[in-house]
């Protein structure tokens, strides 16, 4: 490969998102100092949204040690909801994969489940485990848990016919056949359900933490406690915080994949 290709290839790859980037950056500043324009002509510091430049001004002492406190919970609640969501969806995934019957009992309820809004479910959680941090996970599980459950159940059944022929023809046990094929058949599928999953655990935690304020804060509640402060620069810094925790567990797992399917499974390499 030439100088002149591998620059196209780094300029196709890298161009876009820079670009998008600039602009974004760009528009930040257009609103902080125009909002700043509107509401408070005389001040030297945007009254709404900090500029970038300005983000960190007031990100010390206490103040910092509050956030890395609040990212702390919330990773752990995270990872623990995760972790409960990926045992659960797993297990679910497969069982129903493997008796018809029981898809058709469970998959309605899921459903319910994933588009009922936290809120309207509330008042039962307080009642059932408390407004603590078990409140916290499970509401990150009710969140994350769909994706896991559906990806490992269509993964499986998306199971080549010819392949299941082959183990019908060396008369395989249903156990062999479920961790020899249709899971290694799935396992595109499934890590794709815990990339989606990994986010979905994040927003879990910081929705969690709106809801169930018992204990330390996470993200989420620290993020309210900054904006009934008028303390823009550290809501911000707390949201983008709350970001990185996403992209930290989705990157993770797309690192998993990669090792783990990536070697034999095209689609994952591109993804």
């Amino acid at each position: 490969m030439n100088f002149k290709t591998r620059l196209q290839k780094i300029i196709a790859r890298y161009f876009g998102p820079t670009v998008v980037f600039v602009l974004f950056l760009l528009a930040w500043y257009a609103l902080a100092y125009g909002l700043e324009n509107n509401f408070s002509p005389a001040s030297n510091k945007p009254m709404i949204i900090p500029p970038p430049h300005r983000l960190f001004e007031d990100i010390h002492g206490i103040v910092r040690t509050k956030i890395i406190t609040a990212f702390w919970i919330s990773l752990k609640t995270s990872l623990v909801g995760l972790t409960l969501s990926i045992c659960i969806g797993l297990v679910a995934g497969v069982l129903m994969a493997q008796a018809k019957w029981l898809e058709r009992s469970l998959w309605p309820y899921l459903i319910a489940l994933q588009v009922t809004p936290i809120i309207a479910i509330v008042p039962l959680m307080i009642k059932l485990v408390g407004s603590n941090f078990a409140a916290r996970v499970l509401v990150t599980v009710i969140i994350s848990l769909f994706p896991i459950v559906s990806n490992t159940l269509f993964g499986i059944q998306s199971t080549p016919r010819n392949m299941h022929d082959l183990f019908t023809l060396h008369k395989s046990s249903r156990a062999i056949r479920l961790l020899k094929l249709q899971l290694p058949a799935a396992s595109p599928a499934i890590f794709s359900g815990l990339r989606i999953s990994a986010g979905l655990a994040v927003i879990g935690a910081i929705v969690g933490d709106f809801f169930f304020a018992k204990g330390d804060p996470g993200l989420g509640k620290l993020i309210t406690q900054f904006f009934l402060n008028s303390q823009a620069g550290p809501m911000f810094v707390t949201a983008l915080a709350a970001t990185l925790l996403g992209l930290m567990l989705f990157i993770a797992f797309g690192l998993l994949n990669t090792w783990a399917v990536g070697r034999w499974y095209e689609g994952s390499i591109s993804q």
